[in-house]
Protein backbone atom coordinates (compact mmCIF):
# COMPACT_ATOMS: atom_id res chain seq x y z
CA UNK A 1 0.00 0.00 0.00
CA UNK A 2 1.65 3.29 -0.88
CA UNK A 3 2.08 5.96 2.04
CA UNK A 4 1.00 9.81 1.54
CA UNK A 5 4.42 10.38 -0.65
CA UNK A 6 3.37 7.08 -2.38
CA UNK A 7 0.12 8.57 -2.91
CA UNK A 8 1.47 11.82 -4.24
CA UNK A 9 4.13 10.43 -5.97
CA UNK A 10 1.30 8.27 -8.15
CA UNK A 11 -1.20 10.89 -8.78
CA UNK A 12 2.02 13.34 -10.13
CA UNK A 13 2.73 9.92 -12.63
CA UNK A 14 -0.69 9.58 -13.58
CA UNK A 15 -0.74 13.14 -14.84
CA UNK A 16 2.39 12.52 -16.70
CA UNK A 17 2.19 9.81 -18.48
CA UNK A 18 -1.98 9.52 -19.01
CA UNK A 19 -2.88 10.53 -22.62
CA UNK A 20 -6.58 9.62 -21.74
CA UNK A 21 -7.89 13.41 -22.57
CA UNK A 22 -9.13 14.03 -25.79
CA UNK A 23 -6.88 13.47 -28.68
CA UNK A 24 -6.78 15.72 -31.35
CA UNK A 25 -8.69 15.19 -34.63
CA UNK A 26 -5.56 14.04 -36.55
CA UNK A 27 -4.63 11.61 -33.80
CA UNK A 28 -7.85 10.05 -33.89
CA UNK A 29 -8.28 9.89 -37.44
CA UNK A 30 -5.48 7.98 -37.50
CA UNK A 31 -6.20 5.51 -34.60
CA UNK A 32 -8.26 2.69 -35.18
CA UNK A 33 -12.16 2.62 -32.95
CA UNK A 34 -10.12 -0.92 -31.65
CA UNK A 35 -7.40 0.66 -30.46
CA UNK A 36 -9.20 3.62 -28.95
CA UNK A 37 -11.64 1.05 -27.18
CA UNK A 38 -8.42 -0.68 -25.68
CA UNK A 39 -7.19 2.79 -24.53
CA UNK A 40 -10.04 4.75 -23.02
CA UNK A 41 -12.88 2.55 -22.60
CA UNK A 42 -10.39 -0.56 -21.18
CA UNK A 43 -8.49 1.45 -19.55
CA UNK A 44 -5.24 -0.47 -21.03
CA UNK A 45 -1.98 1.22 -19.95
CA UNK A 46 -3.56 2.56 -16.94
CA UNK A 47 -3.22 1.96 -12.73
CA UNK A 48 -1.14 1.29 -10.78
CA UNK A 49 -0.26 -2.14 -9.23
CA UNK A 50 -2.60 -5.13 -9.10
CA UNK A 51 -4.74 -2.26 -10.99
CA UNK A 52 -2.59 -1.84 -14.13
CA UNK A 53 -3.66 -3.61 -17.38
CA UNK A 54 -1.02 -3.89 -20.24
CA UNK A 55 -1.93 -2.15 -23.42
CA UNK A 56 -0.61 -5.16 -24.75
CA UNK A 57 -1.30 -9.20 -23.46
CA UNK A 58 -0.07 -12.38 -24.89
CA UNK A 59 -3.45 -12.86 -27.02
CA UNK A 60 -2.48 -9.30 -28.99
CA UNK A 61 1.09 -9.68 -30.43
CA UNK A 62 3.00 -12.24 -32.08
CA UNK A 63 6.36 -12.99 -29.95
CA UNK A 64 9.22 -13.93 -30.69
CA UNK A 65 9.69 -17.22 -28.70
CA UNK A 66 8.03 -18.23 -25.98
CA UNK A 67 5.05 -16.34 -23.76
CA UNK A 68 4.72 -16.06 -20.65
CA UNK A 69 1.64 -15.05 -18.14
CA UNK A 70 2.88 -14.90 -14.35
CA UNK A 71 2.44 -13.78 -11.13
CA UNK A 72 4.85 -11.19 -10.14
CA UNK A 73 6.67 -10.94 -6.23
CA UNK A 74 6.23 -7.19 -6.50
CA UNK A 75 2.74 -6.93 -7.02
CA UNK A 76 0.46 -10.43 -6.92
CA UNK A 77 -0.66 -9.67 -10.65
CA UNK A 78 -0.68 -11.46 -13.60
CA UNK A 79 1.98 -9.78 -15.80
CA UNK A 80 2.27 -10.41 -19.93
CA UNK A 81 5.15 -11.11 -21.37
CA UNK A 82 6.37 -11.50 -24.96
CA UNK A 83 9.54 -13.14 -24.98
CA UNK A 84 12.21 -15.46 -22.67
CA UNK A 85 14.36 -12.07 -22.87
CA UNK A 86 11.39 -10.06 -21.24
CA UNK A 87 10.75 -13.05 -18.57
CA UNK A 88 14.52 -13.12 -17.93
CA UNK A 89 14.93 -8.86 -17.35
CA UNK A 90 11.10 -9.08 -15.28
CA UNK A 91 12.73 -11.33 -13.01
CA UNK A 92 15.62 -9.41 -12.29
CA UNK A 93 14.02 -6.03 -11.39
CA UNK A 94 10.63 -8.33 -9.62
CA UNK A 95 13.47 -9.54 -7.55
CA UNK A 96 13.87 -6.24 -6.11
CA UNK A 97 12.87 -4.74 -2.96
CA UNK A 98 13.12 -0.64 -4.36
CA UNK A 99 11.06 -1.86 -6.78
CA UNK A 100 7.59 -0.88 -6.04
CA UNK A 101 5.97 -1.57 -8.82
CA UNK A 102 6.35 -2.78 -12.11
CA UNK A 103 4.14 -2.03 -15.44
CA UNK A 104 4.76 -4.02 -18.53
CA UNK A 105 3.76 -3.06 -22.28
CA UNK A 106 3.28 0.53 -21.52
CA UNK A 107 2.00 2.94 -23.83
CA UNK A 108 3.05 5.99 -24.86
CA UNK A 109 0.87 8.92 -25.89
CA UNK A 110 0.70 8.42 -29.65
CA UNK A 111 0.55 12.57 -29.84
CA UNK A 112 4.29 12.46 -28.73
CA UNK A 113 5.02 10.11 -30.42
CA UNK A 114 3.50 11.36 -34.07
CA UNK A 115 5.62 14.89 -33.31
CA UNK A 116 8.98 12.97 -32.36
CA UNK A 117 9.10 10.97 -35.42
CA UNK A 118 8.09 14.25 -37.75
CA UNK A 119 10.98 15.65 -35.87
CA UNK A 120 13.29 13.29 -36.88
CA UNK A 121 11.97 12.73 -39.88
CA UNK A 122 11.28 9.29 -39.87
CA UNK A 123 7.74 7.05 -40.13
CA UNK A 124 5.81 6.47 -37.16
CA UNK A 125 5.19 2.64 -36.53
CA UNK A 126 1.91 1.91 -38.90
CA UNK A 127 -0.27 -1.21 -39.70
CA UNK A 128 -1.51 -0.73 -43.39
CA UNK A 129 -1.94 2.87 -43.03
CA UNK A 130 -3.37 2.74 -39.65
CA UNK A 131 -0.88 4.05 -36.43
CA UNK A 132 0.22 2.08 -34.20
CA UNK A 133 0.70 2.94 -29.85
CA UNK A 134 4.45 2.49 -29.27
CA UNK A 135 4.88 0.59 -26.10
CA UNK A 136 7.85 0.47 -23.68
CA UNK A 137 8.25 -3.39 -22.34
CA UNK A 138 8.60 -2.20 -18.50
CA UNK A 139 7.78 0.91 -17.23
CA UNK A 140 9.93 0.32 -13.20
CA UNK A 141 8.86 2.58 -10.30
CA UNK A 142 11.95 2.33 -7.49
CA UNK A 143 11.35 3.62 -3.96
CA UNK A 144 14.33 4.17 -2.52
CA UNK A 145 14.70 5.67 1.17
CA UNK A 146 11.02 7.68 0.51
CA UNK A 147 12.98 8.49 -2.90
CA UNK A 148 10.43 7.96 -5.46
CA UNK A 149 11.67 7.16 -9.58
CA UNK A 150 11.27 5.30 -12.27
CA UNK A 151 13.34 3.78 -15.10
CA UNK A 152 11.81 2.99 -18.54
CA UNK A 153 13.31 -0.63 -19.82
CA UNK A 154 13.27 -1.44 -23.60
CA UNK A 155 13.84 -4.93 -24.15
CA UNK A 156 15.77 -6.26 -27.40
CA UNK A 157 17.43 -9.04 -28.48
CA UNK A 158 21.15 -7.93 -29.39
CA UNK A 159 20.44 -9.20 -33.25
CA UNK A 160 17.61 -6.71 -33.80
CA UNK A 161 19.71 -3.31 -32.70
CA UNK A 162 21.65 -4.37 -36.21
CA UNK A 163 18.37 -3.14 -37.99
CA UNK A 164 17.85 0.05 -39.16
CA UNK A 165 14.04 0.44 -38.65
CA UNK A 166 14.31 -0.82 -35.10
CA UNK A 167 16.97 2.01 -34.44
CA UNK A 168 14.62 4.66 -35.20
CA UNK A 169 11.75 2.97 -33.12
CA UNK A 170 14.06 2.78 -30.49
CA UNK A 171 15.11 6.54 -30.67
CA UNK A 172 11.56 8.01 -31.15
CA UNK A 173 10.85 5.93 -27.54
CA UNK A 174 14.27 6.97 -26.65
CA UNK A 175 13.14 10.73 -26.84
CA UNK A 176 9.67 10.32 -25.61
CA UNK A 177 11.02 9.08 -22.41
CA UNK A 178 13.59 11.67 -22.47
CA UNK A 179 10.80 13.88 -22.57
CA UNK A 180 9.06 12.77 -19.56
CA UNK A 181 11.82 13.26 -17.57
CA UNK A 182 12.67 9.46 -17.47
CA UNK A 183 15.41 7.15 -17.68
CA UNK A 184 15.31 4.98 -20.75
CA UNK A 185 17.54 1.78 -20.97
CA UNK A 186 18.62 -1.10 -23.34
CA UNK A 187 18.47 -4.78 -22.27
CA UNK A 188 19.55 -7.41 -24.44
CA UNK A 189 20.48 -10.68 -23.75
CA UNK A 190 24.11 -9.48 -23.15
CA UNK A 191 22.90 -7.79 -19.87
CA UNK A 192 21.46 -10.40 -18.05
CA UNK A 193 22.96 -12.03 -15.78
CA UNK A 194 22.41 -15.67 -16.80
CA UNK A 195 23.20 -16.61 -12.99
CA UNK A 196 20.90 -14.27 -11.23
CA UNK A 197 17.92 -15.46 -13.58
CA UNK A 198 18.69 -19.23 -13.20
CA UNK A 199 18.65 -18.98 -9.60
CA UNK A 200 15.57 -16.48 -9.17
CA UNK A 201 13.55 -18.63 -11.56
CA UNK A 202 14.31 -21.12 -9.25
CA UNK A 203 12.99 -19.79 -6.04
CA UNK A 204 10.48 -16.88 -7.05
CA UNK A 205 7.67 -19.69 -8.35
CA UNK A 206 7.70 -20.86 -4.80
CA UNK A 207 6.90 -17.13 -3.53
CA UNK A 208 3.51 -18.19 -2.68
CA UNK A 209 3.41 -22.12 -2.77
CA UNK A 210 2.58 -22.03 0.61
CA UNK A 211 0.72 -20.22 3.06
CA UNK A 212 1.82 -20.42 6.65
CA UNK A 213 0.95 -20.05 9.78
CA UNK A 214 3.50 -18.66 12.20
CA UNK A 215 3.97 -21.77 14.32
CA UNK A 216 4.33 -23.79 11.48
CA UNK A 217 6.42 -20.96 9.33
CA UNK A 218 8.98 -21.27 12.67
CA UNK A 219 9.08 -24.86 13.11
CA UNK A 220 9.64 -25.24 9.18
CA UNK A 221 12.13 -22.35 9.83
CA UNK A 222 14.17 -23.52 12.70
CA UNK A 223 14.38 -27.27 12.00
CA UNK A 224 16.29 -26.40 8.46
CA UNK A 225 18.47 -23.89 10.30
CA UNK A 226 19.38 -26.49 13.05
CA UNK A 227 20.02 -28.87 10.09
CA UNK A 228 22.18 -26.91 7.20
CA UNK A 229 24.49 -25.67 10.87
CA UNK A 230 25.00 -29.32 11.69
CA UNK A 231 26.38 -30.33 8.06
CA UNK A 232 28.02 -27.10 6.91
CA UNK A 233 29.62 -28.92 4.21
CA UNK A 234 26.98 -31.06 2.62
CA UNK A 235 25.49 -29.71 -0.17
CA UNK A 236 22.17 -28.21 -0.01
CA UNK A 237 20.10 -31.61 -0.88
CA UNK A 238 21.58 -33.65 1.35
CA UNK A 239 20.84 -32.41 4.90
CA UNK A 240 17.23 -31.62 3.83
CA UNK A 241 16.18 -34.75 2.40
CA UNK A 242 17.99 -36.13 5.49
CA UNK A 243 15.44 -34.03 7.58
CA UNK A 244 12.61 -35.44 5.70
CA UNK A 245 13.62 -38.95 6.42
CA UNK A 246 13.52 -38.03 10.18
CA UNK A 247 10.44 -35.83 10.36
CA UNK A 248 8.67 -38.92 8.15
CA UNK A 249 7.89 -36.16 5.55
CA UNK A 250 8.14 -37.09 1.38
CA UNK A 251 11.36 -36.65 -0.04
CA UNK A 252 11.77 -33.32 -1.06
CA UNK A 253 9.26 -31.99 1.38
CA UNK A 254 11.68 -29.60 3.09
CA UNK A 255 13.56 -28.27 -0.38
CA UNK A 256 10.47 -27.44 -1.09
CA UNK A 257 10.18 -25.50 2.18
CA UNK A 258 13.76 -23.88 1.49
CA UNK A 259 12.75 -22.71 -1.91
CA UNK A 260 9.69 -21.28 -0.19
CA UNK A 261 11.07 -19.59 2.96
CA UNK A 262 13.96 -17.88 0.90
CA UNK A 263 11.83 -16.72 -1.48
CA UNK A 264 10.29 -14.87 1.53
CA UNK A 265 14.49 -13.88 2.63
CA UNK A 266 14.31 -16.23 5.44
CA UNK A 267 17.59 -17.59 3.83
CA UNK A 268 20.09 -15.85 1.02
CA UNK A 269 23.35 -16.28 -0.80
CA UNK A 270 24.92 -14.74 -3.30
CA UNK A 271 22.48 -15.28 -6.15
CA UNK A 272 24.78 -13.20 -8.81
CA UNK A 273 27.76 -15.36 -8.48
CA UNK A 274 26.74 -18.77 -7.35
CA UNK A 275 24.11 -21.25 -8.93
CA UNK A 276 21.82 -22.78 -6.50
CA UNK A 277 22.43 -26.23 -8.11
CA UNK A 278 26.28 -25.54 -6.49
CA UNK A 279 24.93 -24.84 -2.97
CA UNK A 280 26.63 -25.70 0.06
CA UNK A 281 24.78 -25.20 3.39
CA UNK A 282 27.74 -23.29 4.58
CA UNK A 283 27.02 -21.13 1.79
CA UNK A 284 23.65 -19.77 3.15
CA UNK A 285 23.32 -16.87 5.38
CA UNK A 286 20.52 -16.49 7.53
CA UNK A 287 18.39 -13.74 7.56
CA UNK A 288 18.73 -11.77 11.54
CA UNK A 289 14.96 -11.16 11.12
CA UNK A 290 13.53 -14.40 10.82
CA UNK A 291 16.15 -15.63 13.39
CA UNK A 292 14.86 -12.62 15.87
CA UNK A 293 11.16 -13.25 14.80
CA UNK A 294 10.88 -9.82 13.46
CA UNK A 295 9.09 -11.29 9.80
CA UNK A 296 7.77 -9.84 7.28
CA UNK A 297 5.63 -13.09 5.60
CA UNK A 298 3.82 -12.91 2.53
CA UNK A 299 0.84 -14.13 2.58
CA UNK A 300 -0.51 -16.03 -0.54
Amino acid sequence: MLGKTGVAWALQMSRTSSFLCPYPREVIGLLEPAILRRLQKEKRGQGFGKDYKPFLTVRDVPSKGRIHRRPALTNNRVVHLLSDLELAVFLLFDWQSAVMDIREQFPLNPEATINIARRLGVKHPAYKGVLQVMTTDLLVDFQIKNQHSSQAISVKYAQDLEDERTIEKLEIERRYWEGEGIEWYIFTEHEVPVISVKNIRWLAPHMHSYDLEERERNQAFESIVQVLDANPEERLPVPLKELDAKLGLKPGSNLQYFRHLAAQNAFQWDIHNQLHTSLKAKDITISGYWLAKDIEYVHA
